[in-house]
């Protein structure tokens, strides 16, 4: 059985490295199996990792020529990853204790490697080349596109999902230094969860990296810009070949974490869609049957993203179903939601915290989040427990003012 969520919170410990890294520690002797993280703070969105390729020098280091890496990984049967997020680069390794020790040497030897796979470079643009392609046939990421064009200024790093990616570099010298350089960038933090004491973490995160630079980039931090001050349109639709359905999403700017609307936000929105009962799920699917799947969009984080309400449906049926969505919107806004309906949601953002802390890889990875967001530790949870103790009518109030139909744009996926 799982630990109770505070004794797994209390087992969470910082500590620093001689060069200054940051680390931490999520101690749980349950069961043998360790995590590690390496987190580096350039991501996606950040200038100085477009212009010299982060992605692919990050997300393709562990590709050798001799594919030794990849052999060494599958026969400690251990689970590495490495992906560029929006703000950060993440390696992870997940390992049997019994195992540690080599895991640790694959994980220094992958952040090390001196040669890149040429033939691997040239497949991974070709293959972006490809997935560029499909996105542009998904009818789901052209709305959201739609949504995000709208709502973004041209050149705000939000738009780069939306945009096709700039072609991979392909030059193994170029890539490995700037890996280098990576790696070196100050802010960056080692985790380690699991079967694990503080003096073993401490050995094994000393040394994973290269001593860091003093200052980082100027151009590392993402550039974020305004949002379009026009007011948004009524409707917008996206014109998509061969389309048998209508989809649809009723969209607008989203919360941000550190906004004080966030708590009631969190009851709002598991009021209207988080649930198989929940208002847009009753109205759109129990009542008619008019579609099998409602759900509400929120990019948000850290800064302002893309929220809305997003259904399908055939043909045939979609006035009918865009003005259910609409009224069901609109009675929303209008008349707020009831005590029983707040005390359901409340009891929810509670209750479903056990489920997302049972092993201490989930602690380390919710601290990590609230890093990047340049939040305080349990930062999230606080927003989750004022939204708990909000009465009904700082709700409604929220509710009348955010979900004001006006403030929406209904964007629509139509057939060509």
């Amino acid at each position: 059985m799982a630990l109770p969520a505070l004794l797994l919170a209390a087992a969470l410990a910082p500590f620093t490295l001689g060069d200054g890294t940051e680390g931490v520690l999520v101690e749980d002797h349950r069961e043998p199996v360790v995590t590690i993280v390496v987190e580096l703070p350039a991501g996606r969105f950040s200038p100085w990792a477009a212009k010299h390729h982060a992605v692919e020098a990050f997300e393709l280091m562990d590709r050798d020529p001799q594919r030794a890496l990849g052999r060494r990984a599958d026969a400690l049967a251990v689970a590495l990853s490495l992906d560029v997020g929006a703000r950060a680069s993440t390696l992870r390794v997940t390992c049997l204790k019994a195992n540690l020790d080599q895991a640790v040497a694959l994980v220094r030897d992958v952040l090390a490697n001196p040669s890149y796979d040429k033939d691997e470079l040239v497949r991974a643009k070709r293959e972006q080349e490809i997935l560029w392609r499909g996105r542009t046939t998904d009818v789901g990421f052209r709305v959201r596109q739609a949504a995000a064009r709208a709502l973004y200024a041209e050149g705000d790093p939000r738009l780069i999902p939306y945009e096709k990616p700039q072609a991979i570099e392909t030059d193994p010298a170029a890539l490995a230094q700037t890996r280098d350089a990576l790696l070196r960038l100050p802010g960056r933090i080692v985790g380690v969860a699991g079967d694990v004491t503080a003096e073993e973490a401490l050995r094994l995160a000393a040394g994973l990296l290269p001593p860091p630079v003093h200052e980082a980039p100027e151009d590392l931090a993402p550039r974020y810009l305004p949002l379009r001050e026009a007011p948004p349109a009524a409707s917008s639709d996206v014109k998509v070949r061969r389309l048998t359905q209508v989809y649809f999403l009723d969209a607008r700017d989203s919360i941000p974490w550190d906004d004080v609307r966030r708590a009631a936000f969190r009851i709002a929105d598991h009021v209207l869609a988080g649930h198989f009962y929940a208002r847009l799920w009753v109205a759109l699917r129990h009542e008619a049957g008019d579609t099998y799947g409602v759900a509400t969009v929120d990019e948000g984080g850290p800064k302002t993203g893309l929220y809305g309400a997003a259904t399908y449906t055939r043909v045939a049926n979609s006035a009918a179903i865009e003005a259910k969505l609409r009224a069901a919107m609109e009675k929303f806004a209008k008349e707020g939601i009831t005590e029983a309906e707040r005390a359901d949601a409340a009891g929810y953002l509670l209750g479903h915290r056990a489920f997302d802390r049972q092993a201490p890889e989930q602690i380390l990875s919710r601290f990590l989040s609230e890093r990047r967001a340049g939040l305080a530790p349990g930062a999230l949870d606080a927003i989750d427990d004022r939204a708990a103790a909000l009465p009904l009518d700082e709700v409604n109030a929220f509710i009348r003012a955010y979900y004001d139909p006006a403030k929406f744009t209904m964007i629509r996926a139509v057939p060509e």
